[in-house]
């Protein structure tokens, strides 16, 4: 109690307690060992022992936390994929004007919303350099290895597809935040929380592939063949850094995204002298091995209470 006593006095509720309690390391066995079932019960008793460091406001009824954001949110999300495909629709291209707008209305998507982090702004290089080599990397590589020229458009519609995700990947974010939140109450210990907690972000990554899937085919089918497992591969490396990002785990989201960009800037480097996988191949290899050691470090991290502390309560 006197060890946490900065932040036990000031948790606003026995949720936040709980949270705080294990990210310092403290386990259901600590627990156990000072009489109760679990750290739950634990911050329970803490909470009621300690005195507030500022007077809480009279307690009133949480609203029920809705599953999915309002459309604003929504129509938010949308604008980057709208621009990129109403510009690729007309101009046929994708040039460095219409990158940077991209580029600018990504940035104001993920600001606000449930794709919204107050860390991890060390992410946004790395991100905006994997989107680049999604749009040029297959073609220049091509191009650097002498097995033809090079093509700016090439990868327009999966570029589109990869934006116009935006909006599913924020549902899907907002949706796993709000019910991993709402297993806090019920769950009668942290093991029990993250055995609630997993299916969930299986859920949300499934639902946002799926999405993604549906998007690239459905660029493919108006525009013709073209690669989908790259693009794929790098949506779902996005999705899950930001997951990480948004409940708290900025660096490990950083480092995936940094090794993945580095590894696509070394292909582009070695197909002169014609090392390594090339065209589409690089990028599906490289964003696939970082998206699989990401979903491996979410469902490590994410399942934990301290992730998922509930938001404060107003009067």
């Amino acid at each position: 109690m006197h060890r946490h006593e900065v932040l036990i006095a000031g948790a606003v509720d026995e949720w936040e307690i709980a949270a705080g309690l294990e990210a310092h390391g403290v386990t259901d066995g600590a627990a156990r060992r000072l009489r109760h079932r679990d750290v739950f019960g634990l911050a329970e008793e803490l909470y009621a022992r300690v005195p507030r460091a500022a007077q809480r406001p009279a307690p009133v009824e949480r609203e029920r936390e809705r599953s999915l954001p309002g459309w604003r949110t929504g129509a938010a999300q949308a604008v980057p994929g709208v621009v990129c495909a109403l510009a690729a629709a007309t101009a046929h291209t994708v040039g460095a004007l219409l990158m940077a707008f991209v580029a600018v209305a990504l940035w104001a998507a993920v600001r606000l919303g449930p794709l919204r982090a107050d860390r991890g702004a060390g992410t946004a290089l790395w991100t905006y350099g994997l989107l680049g080599f999604a749009l040029y990397g297959p073609q220049a590589r091509t191009a650097l290895a002498g097995h033809g020229a090079f093509d700016a458009t090439a990868n327009t519609a999966t570029f589109t597809a990869l934006t116009v995700s935006l909006l599913p990947a924020a549902y899907g974010a907002h949706w796993f935040a709000v019910r991993a939140r709402a297993q806090l109450a019920p769950s009668h210990g942290l093991a029990d929380f993250a055995d609630a907690v997993r299916p969930r972000l299986a859920a949300a990554l499934a639902a946002y592939a799926l999405a993604l899937t549906v998007l690239l085919n459905a660029a493919t089918a108006l525009t013709g063949s073209a690669p989908l497992a790259g693009p794929a591969a790098l949506g779902l490396l996005l999705f899950c850094a930001r997951l990480l990002t948004v409940h708290g785990f900025p660096g490990p989201a950083a480092t995936g995204l940094a090794t993945a960009c580095a590894a696509e800037a070394l292909t582009l480097a070695a197909a002169p002298l014609h090392l390594g996988p090339g065209g589409a191949t690089a990028e599906a290899v490289i964003c696939g091995a970082a998206a699989l050691a990401l979903t491996a470090q979410a469902f490590r991290l994410l399942p934990r209470a301290s992730a998922h502390r509930p938001p404060p309560r107003h009067p």
